[in-house]
């Protein structure tokens, strides 16, 4: 395999994973944003730019506080209904 190959391949990874991390920025929807008190353009933005480390660090560090935020909030009394399951919050 030649370097023009390798150079190819890892571009398609990169855009594949670029593409995913938007994806998820775009399903998880403005309101959980909004709520964890940061915005969702500054990711996507964030993502097209520096591409997968930004995805990278979107996953390990902002989105468990979207999916889960009871468990990142100083009081649990402050989290809105609307983004904590169920039967989740004592």
């Amino acid at each position: 395999m030649d370097f023009g190959t390798v150079l190819i391949i890892s571009a398609v990874v990169a855009a594949v994973i670029m593409l995913l991390g938007i994806a998820d920025v775009l399903r998880l929807g403005r309101e959980r944003f909004l709520a964890a008190g940061r915005r969702r353009t500054d990711w996507i933005l964030l993502i097209i730019f520096v591409g997968p480390p930004a995805v990278l660090l979107y996953a390990a560090a902002v989105r468990p506080q979207l999916v889960h935020p009871d468990r990142y909030a100083d009081d649990p009394a402050e989290v809105p209904r609307s983004t904590v399951a169920s039967g989740n919050l004592q």
